[in-house]
This record gives C-alpha cells, sequence and structure tokens, in this order.
C-alpha cells in the first residue's frame, strides 16, 4: 500500500524542485571547484616547469663561466618577484644552500629546511639529471626540483658537482582565485535555476494542482451525497479525460442510486415477506419436531405394546417347546414360535427403518472373521432352505483377509436379508456367496464385494427401479404369496451405504441398482432365471500381529435346573400374562421371585426386603422402571442389581436405562438364553448385607 504524502501538491512540489534544484547545484558547485581546482594545478605545474627548466639552463650557462655571483643573484632575486613562491633555493652537490631568497638560509645545510624532506627526490634527480614538479605532502604547494651544474674544477674535464634548483611554490592564492571563479559561475547558474523551478511550479499549478483540487473537492461532495456535482474542465489532456469522465461517473451513481433506492423499497417489502415466511417454517419446524417426537414415541409405544403379548405368546411356546410332547404337538408349538418370530422380524424392519431414516443408526467396529458370518448365517437359514430342498454353498477368494474391522451385526443383517430373500423366491436348486477383495486402499483398508446368486424366479425390467425403494416390492402379488414388508432391500441399501459401498442387481440380463463404474458383470449367460445381489463394502484389516489372542465367547445353552437358587429376585411388571411368563421361566432356569405390580411397590418391598436382582419394566402405572431405578441408584441402600426388562427395544431406550443406573438390559420377547446369561452375571456379584 503507497504512503500518504504529507504535504499537499502545491507546496510539494515546489518543495521538491527546491530539494532537487539545491541539490543539483550543490552537485555542480563541487564539481566546478574540482575541476578548477585540477586545471589551476595542472597550468601551476606547467609554468613551474618552464619557468625551472630556464632558469636551470640559464644556471648552467653561467656556473661554466667564472664570474657567477653577480648574475645568479641577479636570476633569484628576480624569481623572487613572484609572491607565490615561498622558497628558492641552489643547493651544492654537499646540501648546502648555496644561494636562497632568504638571506638566513644561505650556508645553510638543507636539514634545517623544507628541501630536507624531499632528500630522496634530490639523490634521483642528480642520478638522472631530469627536473621535477611535485605536489607537496599538504596538497596545498608544488615543488620544483631541478639539476644544475656547477662550475668545472681546474683538474676537471667535464662537471662533477651538480647542484639542485628547489622552488616551492604556494598554490593557495591560484585555489581561492579559482573558489571565486566557480562561486561566481555557480552563483549564475543557481540564479537561472531557481527562475526556472519558479516558472515551473507557477506551470503545474497552473494546469496541474489547481485542476486537481477542484477534482478532489468535487470527489469529497459526490462522497458525501452530493450526487449533482459536476467538473466541467475544459482542455484536450488527461485532467480534462478524468473530468469527464468524473462528470459521467457521477451521472451515473446519481442514476443507481435512484434505482437503488427503488430496489431497497422493493427489498424491504421482500424481506418482510421473507420475514413472514420464517416465521411460518419456524412455526412448521416446531410443528415437524413435535411429529418427529410424536412419531418416535409412537413407535415406541407400539413396539411396547406388540412385543408385550408377543412375549406371552413366544416365551410360552418356547417354554413348552422344552416339555415332552408329541410330534404333532411339536409341529404346533413349532408354528407358533416361527409366527411370532416372523412377526418379531418384520417389527425389527419397521424400527431399524426409523432408526435409518432418522439418522441416528450408527456403526460400530470390531474384529471378526468374515467367514464366521456366513456360516451363522447360513446355520440360521438352514431350516428354511432345508424345507424347499436348496441347497446353500460359499466361496471366498484367497485374496480376502481372514481378520477385519467392521460392524459384523450390520453386515449380518444385510445377508440375513438378502439370503433370506434368495431362498423366498427360489422353488429349487442352490443359492450360492461368492467373495472377492475389490480393491485396496490406504490406512489398511480394502473395499470387499460379495454376491449372491439365486435360481428363483428372477425379477423383470420394469420392477428393478423398485425394488431398493421401502414399503415396495417388485409385484403386488409377491406380498401376497411371499409375505414381507417391503422393507429389507431398502434397509440393506441404507446399511451398504453406512459401510461406504454400494448394491445393486443382475436379473434376466438387466441391472437395477447403482453398479461402481468400473464393474463388469461377469455371468456367461445373464438371461437365465434367477437374480445376482451384489454389495460392496469398506472394511479395516487386520494384521496378523495386531491380533490380540483371548478365550473364545462363552456359549450359555439353556438348561433345565432341579435347584433353587437362592438368588433373592423381585419381578417389577404390571402385566399378568408377563408376570406369568417370566415366573415360569425363572421356574424353569432354576429360580423364583416375588412381584411387584408398580415403582411404588418396587420401593416398599426393598424396604422391608434386600433383593440380589430386580427385573425391571420400564412402563408401570403410577411409577415407572426409571424413576424407581433413580430413587434406588440414589439412597444409601445396599444396591442391587438391576436388569430392565421391557418391550421398549430401541437403542434410546436401553441408553436411558443404563444412564440411570441400571446394570443390564433384555428386550421382550426374551431369548431364554440371554436371559440365563444375564442371571448369572448378577449372581457372580456378591452383594454386601445390611
Amino acid at each position: 500500500m503507497m504512503k500518504k504524502f504529507p504535504l499537499p501538491l502545491r507546496y510539494s512540489i515546489p518543495l521538491i524542485l527546491i530539494f532537487f534544484g539545491g541539490l543539483f547545484g550543490i552537485t555542480s558547485f563541487n564539481k566546478e571547484i574540482t575541476e578548477t581546482y585540477k586545471k589551476t594545478e595542472l597550468s601551476t605545474k606547467n609554468y613551474l616547469r618552464i619557468s625551472a627548466g630556464q632558469t636551470s639552463k640559464i644556471l648552467d650557462y653561467l656556473y661554466g663561466r667564472s664570474d657567477i655571483k653577480d648574475g645568479e643573484t641577479s636570476i633569484i632575486s628576480q624569481l623572487s618577484n613572484d609572491p607565490n613562491i615561498d622558497v628558492l633555493m641552489v643547493i651544492d652537490e654537499q646540501d648546502i644552500i648555496h644561494v636562497s631568497n632568504r638571506y638566513e638560509l644561505k650556508n645553510t645545510p638543507i636539514s634545517n629546511t623544507v628541501a630536507a624532506a624531499y632528500a630522496s627526490k634530490l639523490t634521483t634527480v642528480r642520478a638522472t639529471l631530469t627536473g621535477e614538479v611535485i605536489l607537496s605532502q599538504d596538497k596545498q604547494k608544488l615543488i620544483a626540483i631541478y639539476p644544475i651544474l656547477l662550475q668545472v674544477l681546474p683538474d676537471e674535464v667535464s662537471s662533477s658537482r651538480v647542484g639542485i634548483l628547489f622552488f616551492e611554490y604556494d598554490l593557495t592564492r591560484a585555489k581561492q582565485q579559482a573558489f571565486c571563479d566557480a562561486l561566481r559561475r555557480s552563483l549564475m547558474f543557481n540564479i537561472f535555476l531557481t527562475i526556472f523551478c519558479l516558472g515551473l511550479w507557477l506551470f503545474f499549478d497552473l494546469t496541474l494542482t489547481r485542476r486537481v483540487s477542484l477534482l478532489v473537492a468535487a470527489s469529497n461532495s459526490l462522497a458525501e451525497g452530493n450526487f449533482n456535482v459536476r467538473t466541467r474542465l475544459l482542455g484536450s489532456d488527461e485532467l480534462v479525460q478524468i473530468s469527464v469522465a468524473f462528470d459521467h461517473m457521477a451521472s451515473k451513481i446519481q442514476e443507481n442510486t435512484l434505482i437503488l433506492q427503488q430496489e431497497l423499497i422493493k427489498r424491504e417489502i421482500i424481506e418482510a415477506k421473507l420475514k413472514e415466511t420464517n416465521e411460518q417454517l419456524s412455526i412448521s419446524n416446531i410443528e415437524l419436531a413435535s411429529l418427529t417426537k410424536a412419531k418416535s414415541e409412537f413407535l415406541s409405544n407400539m413396539s411396547h405394546e406388540i412385543r408385550t403379548p408377543m412375549n406371552g405368546v413366544i416365551c410360552m411356546a418356547e417354554l413348552l417347546s422344552m416339555k415332552n410332547l408329541s410330534e404333532e404337538q411339536q409341529d404346533i408349538v413349532q408354528t407358533i414360535r416361527d409366527s411370532g418370530n416372523a412377526l418379531l422380524v418384520i417389527i425389527n424392519d419397521i424400527l431399524d427403518f426409523s432408526k435409518i431414516e432418522s439418522g441416528n443408526l450408527q456403526l460400530e467396529e470390531h474384529r471378526f472373521i468374515l467367514r464366521d458370518i456366513i456360516k451363522s448365517v447360513f446355520k440360521l437359514l438352514s431350516t428354511q432352505a432345508a424345507t424347499k430342498n436348496i441347497h446353500l454353498e460359499y466361496s471366498i477368494n484367497p485374496d480376502v483377509p481372514t481378520n477385519i474391522l467392521g460392524d459384523a451385526t450390520r453386515l449380518r443383517q444385510v445377508l440375513l436379508n438378502l439370503i433370506s430373500n434368495a431362498i423366498k423366491f427360489t422353488e429349487h436348486g442352490h443359492v450360492s456367496i461368492a467373495v472377492l477383495a475389490n480393491k485396496h486402499q490406504e490406512d489398511q483398508k480394502i473395499e470387499l464385494m460379495i454376491s449372491i446368486k439365486d435360481t428363483g424366479i428372477g425379477i423383470e425390467h420394469d420392477r428393478l427401479n423398485q425394488l431398493f425403494q421401502p414399503f415396495t416390492q417388485a409385484d403386488t402379488s409377491i406380498s401376497r404369496k411371499y409375505g414381507g414388508t417391503g422393507l429389507g432391500l431398502a434397509i440393506s441399501k441404507s446399511l451398504v451405504n453406512l459401510m461406504g459401498g454400494k448394491i445393486w442387481v443382475e436379473s434376466l440380463g438387466n441391472i437395477g441398482g447403482h453398479p461402481p463404474e468400473n464393474w463388469l458383470s461377469n455371468w456367461v449367460n445373464n438371461h437365465l432365471p434367477g437374480s445376482i445381489f451384489h454389495f460392496t463394502f469398506i472394511a479395516k484389516v487386520v494384521l496378523p500381529s495386531s491380533l490380540i489372542s483371548g478365550k473364545s465367547p462363552q456359549v450359555f445353552p439353556v438348561t433345565t435346573i432341579s435347584k433353587i437358587s437362592t438368588l433373592k429376585i423381585l419381578l417389577a411388571e404390571d402385566n399378568k400374562i408377563n408376570q406369568k411368563v417370566v415366573l415360569l421361566t425363572l421356574k424353569k432356569l432354576g429360580y423364583s421371585a416375588d412381584i411387584a405390580n408398580n415403582g411404588l411397590e418396587v420401593l416398599e418391598k426393598i424396604e422391608t426386603q434386600v433383593y440380589d436382582v430386580i427385573l425391571m419394566d420400564m412402563q408401570m402405572p403410577e411409577m415407572d422402571g426409571i424413576a424407581a431405578t433413580q430413587i434406588i441408584r440414589q439412597s444409601a441402600k445396599v444396591q442391587p442389581y438391576i436388569i430392565a426388562l421391557t418391550a421398549n427395544a430401541l437403542d434410546a431406550d436401553r441408553q436411558i436405562c443404563l444412564n440411570v443406573g441400571m446394570n443390564d438390559y433384555i428386550s421382550k420377547p426374551i431369548v431364554i438364553a440371554d436371559f440365563q446369561e444375564a442371571l448369572k452375571n448378577a449372581a457372580t456379584i456378591k452383594l454386601p448385607k445390611f
């Protein structure tokens, strides 16, 4: 983001011009001084070279004659007239000053003069007989050192005495003059530069800043809501183009504002209607929630009301089957049991579908062996298949892992639905199951595909699309001939979807459902009678290293115990038939029990008697089992082992019982083996006495 300049343009532009103009002037002045100093130094060096060279030649000539005294004095005097020459000396071969413009230096060694600092140069000049002009160490003076041939001695053929002509020329006056000249030129330049900057600022002020200020004022006015503002600048430059664009923008904003105001009025009307609609929806949602709650309560109550008499029918039939009956009597009892179990399957289908539809069904994850699941389903359906002389068979590909993690209960439910359907609609032949590993995924996950093939009546093409819809069957006549609620395949589809898979069917050359994109049918003659149901699901592979050895689950066979148990049991049940059923079942298992008709009677009985186990019904008059359990758990008395024995079979009902402090839960109709196991678990807990 560009930073805001601290000053407006009408002040910024002249300041910038002054700053850069001054900077340019100072730079040019420094450059001018430097160049002038260089020129002054160079011209002075040339002057000294000429002057010192000519003087040394004259002195060479004079020293070749016998009368030299007046001549050298005259030459030194003339050169001394130059005010810039500070020191002028003629030094003999022994570095003694022979002649000087300073009388006090005559006949003195150079060690007492400025020439001492240039002793090495004197030696070099004598050796090379070549003069030099050099800059002094403080760079304020020029030093000229030139050789002179002194007079020839009587015994010498040529001169062996070389003297030195030494000048010290001061540059201060020359530099001061150069500085003054450069300053005068720089002042003239800066005056012209200032005039130019002022003219440039005036030009910008007239052509830029004033018009920009006008645009800014118009923009601020527009921002404050004055949509009638216009700039109307004249000319053809870019600012005029901006002005025209601004005026056009202001006109459009004015038009759009009018349109927006009209739209806002419409929006307010729509919002008022929307608010009214939302209020109606809120009322509808409340009603829907009430209906949903009423539906759940209705299903719970219906389950309870149906299961209560079914408990008497199925349990009595099961107790009767344990008697010594004739073959005809056993057949009658078995018919009663099968009819009761069929009715129980229908009720369970309805409850399962209700849980799936409301989104309350949650999958669990346990280790299981797929082969054992298939075998257990075959065992459950073996009687049904044997009655119709149908052969059950299965095959599992070698690449299918033995141990997997998943919801074995729901997988068993899907297999039960599909295999029982296959048996139901097959008059003769076989039902076969094939299991293969479809594809491996990340995190030890694998997609398995199970196919159930039968040799039954098949499904017509126009009925396939309705197959997985709830409360529908392939043909209305089928429900009359074969029975069923039409929920089994819909429940199976929902469970398969929850397990991350898909379900589809092949029948009479047609396909129903939604097979995976990469799936190809391998049925060679797909116009043969019968159907093949396929479904996939995702499971986790359990590696051999992850398996934990443990005891196999115990099976509790139903046995008649002749010895009466000392376990003190209280049965809380208001239904007389169920009281009779439970008491007979307990007697069959070797137990006895007292009876309480409601929760209040339970509280009264535990005041005078210590019970090891209470079989607690949920729904009872005057006080239900939930309220009675809460009071018992809050008391300081010895706590009994409480088992919910209820016709409320929903998962939520089970959780309610456990949350209030019940130890176990058994739904009606009672499975005697589960009942016996629950009582054995209760007997293992040693209760303290009063």
